[in-house]
């Protein structure tokens, strides 16, 4: 009887010892939730700065095709241009389909065992630092695109003061 009370003592523990890793896996899913919130957000703007980024390499584009260009390699840049909006329209659906994953992923997360937990875990965090490290790099793309539209637009009006337009 005693080596019953025992067995059923230690099983009783390892049960808890159990629940108590997952409740604070289920803790640290939560704080990486936040962090997805937080993403979210930021992933928000990036679409609203993308979006207007699209809008004015457009408005640039039209204003070559109808103006006097002497240099070709505006038209090689805003080519270069088009090719950097494509990318991070793909990351940023991406980025989209990826944070929605980790939402639904919460649904489920409390029936996992302990490694399952872990490794959805160490998973989300490894994409929320490539998420990040995307929006740095979109960050510098867009920077590098508006100074690139700048100099060409600072260009074309020096150039071309009386916006003389080609006639069709």
């Amino acid at each position: 009887m005693k080596k019953f009370m025992i067995l059923i003592f230690s099983m009783s523990l390892l049960v808890a010892c159990g629940d108590s890793e997952k409740e604070s896996l289920s803790n640290e899913l939560d704080e990486l939730m936040a962090e997805n919130d937080s993403i979210q957000q930021v992933h928000t703007e990036f679409q609203s700065t993308h979006q207007k980024m699209q809008q004015s390499h457009r408005e640039l584009s039209q204003q070559l095709e109808t103006m006097k260009v002497s240099d070709s390699s505006y038209f090689e840049q805003m080519a270069q241009n088009e090719v950097i909006l494509k990318k991070h329209e793909g990351l940023l659906a991406g980025h989209e389909k990826m944070m929605q994953g980790h939402k639904d992923l919460k649904s489920d997360f409390g029936n996992l065992s302990s490694e399952e937990m872990k490794a959805q875990i160490e998973q989300m965090r490894k994409v929320h630092n490539e998420i990040l490290n995307d929006h740095s790099t979109i960050k510098s793309e867009h920077e590098e695109m508006m100074n690139t539209h700048d100099e060409i637009r600072k260009n074309l009006i020096d150039n071309n003061p009386e916006g003389e337009q080609i006639e069709e």
